[in-house]
């Protein structure tokens, strides 16, 4: 990074006068997002852009935040003002300030141009595949962001994080059925440079047709039979399903809460021998999400299950100091507005040693699950409900009809209890969710397993 978003000194000595022995940092942002969207009517581009500073800290009574929607360095001081370091409580944005506007932006000529080339060949390809049948509307997005935080304790951190996402849903229509399906494509490149090479067209292609294939399947589609069924998760993006529940209720914030699902229950087997939960900010292939959190702490993976036992939970620096834990690189937050919070990054299983087919041949009916992409978790009992968009019935340990969209519901717990098979075929679904929490949305995750059997889950219609 050529020029610091703010002077470091200063934002060191802010964090430093702030912190009357406790924790303390100035975090800075400079945020934007180039954005190309194909449809039938056209091409749209947009750019947005947002840059800003906040002040935290930590005291016995809580998290304060203070920011400015601002890079000024001769702003700093007055993140101060009205801070309980200056002996007077408070939080949010400083008065006659604005909670985090997007800025204006000089147009990226050269990055419009290329996520428009990339989304116009997965709009062709899509339409190509089944003339008159498939439609696509394609975004492809491109986001930068560079951040600063100065703590009280003297560390300094940069950091430059880029990834390019494109996202594929394709629409089937015949003889007045519809059905819709999406795929999402997406690669960590820091530098608009190499945005070109980042997503190939061979993949891009490869997305496309794949979106278009399941859409014309699924017309044919039946209704999910309903009860207590054996469940196979595919591979990829039905990660996002432990994401849901078991993921939050594992953030540090969560599981120390009296009665959380997850409290007091560190060293204790949770799931069978075999299953490995991780969640690294470094994840292979291409998932990955930063080098050091909101906090200015080394992103580190954490093994949250392993062979079963539960480990560890995901701490910020708030709940590490709590408990004598380490804190390993979790804090994140949606933007400078917000203070961090412990937060999953890539949630992912570790493979297992069964091929695919043989968790399909061993199961003698149930439901396959290829795309979830909505879900809702209490995180204190860990009660969930996620939305399969799609995905087919096993039949004498056979894939057969697709299905309509169905719901699957439980408790974190009952699932991790009852997945029996864990196979070889890890993949991930690179920055292809969205994630909520305490009103901090959207924020990007990454997630991944290999096909997994869950022996009994509940499952109903949409």
């Amino acid at each position: 990074m050529s020029t610091p978003l703010i002077d470091q000194d200063a934002a060191a000595r802010v964090a430093a006068a702030a912190a009357t022995g406790c924790r303390a940092e100035v975090f800075a942002e400079s945020w934007v997002l180039s954005r190309a969207v194909a449809e039938q009517d056209g091409l749209r581009l947009a750019q947005r852009r947002r840059e800003g500073m906040g002040l935290s800290l930590v005291t016995a009574q809580g998290v304060h935040h203070r920011h400015l929607p601002w890079l000024a360095t001769d702003r700093l001081p007055l993140l101060l003002a009205d801070h309980p370091a200056a002996g007077r409580g408070g939080a949010g944005p400083i008065p006659g300030g604005q909670d985090g506007p997007d800025v204006s932006a000089e147009a990226d000529l050269a990055t419009a141009e290329t996520l428009s080339r990339m989304v116009g060949v997965a709009a062709a390809e899509a339409g190509a595949a089944y003339p008159g049948v498939t439609t696509a509307r394609v975004t492809g997005e491109f986001t930068r962001r560079v951040t600063l935080v100065a703590r009280e304790d003297g560390v300094l951190r940069e950091d430059v994080n880029g990834r390019v996402e494109l996202r594929v849903t394709v629409t089937a229509r015949r003889n007045g059925g519809t059905a819709r399906v999406l795929r999402v494509a997406g690669a960590e490149v820091a530098d608009p440079g190499a945005l070109a090479a980042a997503v190939g067209d061979e993949r891009i292609r490869a997305a496309a047709r794949a979106a278009a294939d399941v859409a014309v399947r699924d017309l044919d589609a039946v209704d999910p039979p309903v009860g207590e069924l054996s469940v196979v998760l595919a591979a990829g993006g039905p990660g996002a399903l432990l994401h849901e529940v078991c993921g939050h209720g594992l953030e540090a914030d969560v599981a120390l809460q009296p009665g959380a699902a997850y409290g007091g229950a560190l060293g204790q087997r949770l799931a069978p021998s075999g299953l490995t939960l991780i969640d690294s900010p470094r994840a292979p292939a291409g998932a990955g999400l930063y080098r050091f959190d909101d906090e200015g702490e080394p992103a580190a993976e954490v093994a949250l299950l392993e062979d079963g036992v539960l480990r560890s939970y995901l701490h910020d620096r708030r709940t590490a100091g709590a408990t004598g834990a380490e804190p390993h690189g979790h804090g994140r937050r949606l933007s400078y507005a917000y203070p961090a919070l412990p937060r999953m990054s890539c949630t992912y299983v570790a493979p297992g040693t069964l091929s695919p087919e043989e968790i399909v041949a061993a199961t003698p009916f149930g439901l396959y699950v290829e795309s979830i992409v909505s879900g809702e978790t209490d995180m204190s009992s860990g009660r969930f409900s996620v939305r399969v968009t799609s995905g087919r019935l096993i039949e004498n340990g056979r894939l057969t009809a697709p299905i309509r969209e169905a719901t699957l519901t439980g408790t974190g717990l009952g699932v991790l209890s009852a997945i029996d098979l864990i196979g070889d075929d890890l993949r991930f679904m690179p920055y292809g969710y969205q994630c909520n929490k305490l009103g901090q949305f959207p924020l990007t995750v990454s997630v991944g397993q290999p096909t997994l059997r869950v022996a009994a889950m509940a499952v109903s219609g949409p």
